[in-house]
């Protein structure tokens, strides 16, 4: 193995654990602040955000660590020859996708289990049944692994007859693909995991009804979901686009806020789809997909060529060299996050902008985000880096100084 590939790899791995360790480090001296400024904040939420970000660390930590390990010990190569030996490029794609995500799904199960069932029991935040924490984590295998799985073939089928072109061609195909799974959303994936239903008739739905015509959307839909199966924290989304667009409210949300608040709530999600953030975001992925599959391409190149044959293997298009691309993957989305998520909170300011211009409410806008935050026992500060690097919203103390302060902005014409 060529020395600089040895030196990069020793030199990533410290990046990666000193970029946990700040990060969690920032977030515990964060705490200082959190109880000098917030001290009735409930001691569960200084638990539940420590023994979260422990979790975060080591799971990053694993998202690198495991496909490393299918290179250095070549059984990356040694499932890649098992699986082709007999079959064609479809099955063996299919083959060894399912046994590769397959082990990362079953290494990263015990840490689901712990944060996703055993703190969220410990802290109150749900009543789910152990039964339906498997399902759920089973169909999400099912969703995201196998379905990539079935489709592994294709890009490798690229690899090997446009290996300079394969990411602009990729790409190009990408765009009406994201599309597509945008529009289809709706139908096919969200009810795989939870029952959708129209709102009921009532002066909820009227009071949305009147907000969707006064924003010109009132074609849009809307839907409850029942998390209460999953949890008692609450939430709302805008999803799907043309026909397929809807807004969807957790029927926790419903059930635990006053009906002012949830309308408020809603105008925050019509806000996304007045201000166009769904096609925005469309379009930064686009734009996004292009350079993470162009430096894909450059960097992968590299650190097979000067891996030398060490991984068991030579040519790119083999399909032992997922791990190579799941580490870049993970690596460029990693470094992505910042322009990602700041991205994310310019939207999120904008949609909080429309939400009190249009209901000139400012107090429930205010209420109903600190009992979304009470429900969830988040923080209502991070650190400035964990804020910079991870949040997709800004945090509960700027929205709120925001809801307050910040002068109405004109809609339509009003």
């Amino acid at each position: 193995m060529d020395r600089k590939l040895v030196f990069a790899t020793l030199l990533f791995f410290v990046f990666i654990a000193a970029f946990i360790f700040v990060m969690i480090n920032s977030e515990l001296k964060n705490f200082s602040y959190l109880r000098a400024t917030y001290p009735k904040l409930s001691e569960d939420v200084y638990n539940l955000r420590r023994s979260s970000m422990y979790i975060w660390g080591i799971r990053l930590f694993l998202s690198f660590l495991l496909p490393y390990i299918f290179l250095v010990s070549k059984f990356s190569q040694r499932i890649s020859v098992l699986v082709g030996e007999k079959h064609g490029l479809f099955l063996s794609g299919l083959f060894y996708g399912i046994i590769i995500f397959g082990i990362i799904f079953l290494v990263n199960l015990p840490l689901n289990f712990y944060s996703g069932f055993y703190l969220r029991h410990k802290f109150g935040l749900t009543d789910q049944s152990i039964l339906r924490w498997l399902e759920l984590n089973l169909k999400s295998f099912l969703v995201n692994d196998i379905v990539t799985s079935l489709f592994l073939w294709f890009p490798y089928l690229l690899l090997f007859h446009m290996p300079n072109n394969w990411y602009m061609v990729l790409g190009v195909i990408g765009i009406p693909v994201i599309i597509f799974l945008v529009f289809i959303s709706p139908f096919v994936i969200d009810p795989f995991f939870n029952d959708y239903h129209p709102m009921e008739e009532g002066s909820l739905k009227d009071g949305i009804q009147i907000l969707l015509e006064e924003a010109g959307i009132e074609d849009a839909n809307i839907f409850v979901v029942d998390k209460s199966k999953d949890t008692k924290t609450m939430n709302a989304y805008v999803t799907g686009i043309f026909s397929a667009k809807r807004i969807v409210l957790w029927d926790t949300t419903i059930n635990n806020l006053t009906e002012d608040e949830v309308i408020s709530i809603t105008a925050h999600e019509i806000g996304h789809y007045v201000k166009g953030h769904i096609w925005k975001g469309i379009i930064a992925g686009v734009v996004g997909l292009f350079v993470l599959l162009y430096l894909i391409h450059v960097s992968a190149s590299w650190v097979l060529d000067s891996s030398r044959g060490e991984f068991g293997f030579k040519n790119i298009y083999n399909y032992a060299s997922l791990p190579i691309f799941l580490i870049l993957l993970n690596l460029l989305l990693l470094l992505g996050q910042p322009v990602s998520n700041t991205l994310s909170r310019y939207f999120e300011r904008e949609a909080d902008l429309y939400e009190i211009s249009i209901t000139k409410d400012r107090q429930s806008a205010v209420t109903a985000m600190e009992k979304l935050y009470e429900s969830s026992l988040g923080v209502p500060k991070t650190s400035q880096i964990f804020n910079f690097w991870y949040r997709t919203h800004p945090d509960l103390e700027d929205r709120i100084k925001f809801y307050l302060d910040t002068p109405f902005e004109e809609i339509g014409g009003k």
